[in-house]
């Protein structure tokens, strides 16, 4: 029987679950589109289908047919010589 083990280390630079209404303070909104009305807003919800209404809260966008825009700040970091790898989850209702 032969058992193989990967050792992988891997540093996260900046982690958001959008677990709490604090997430608006971490977020800038653009201003993008505002001027011309087609802006949309951002809602800190379930949505419609969740396991558990209160964990399972994320970041939505309301209305349809809308620009979105926001940014948040993290470290400065360099991955020079390293793989970056940027995930996200979208759930489409």
């Amino acid at each position: 029987m032969t058992l193989l083990f990967s050792l992988t280390t891997a540093e996260v630079y900046f982690l958001e679950k959008f677990d709490n209404k604090d997430w608006s303070k971490r977020w800038v909104k653009s201003t993008w589109k505002e001027d011309e009305d087609a802006a949309g807003e951002f809602k800190w919800t379930a949505g419609k289908w969740y396991g558990d209404e209160e964990a399972d809260k994320g970041v939505q966008t309301t209305p349809d047919s809308r620009f979105y825009a926001m940014s948040a700040e993290f470290p400065e970091f360099s991955n020079e010589g390293k793989d970056l790898i940027v995930q996200l989850s979208v759930k489409h209702e």
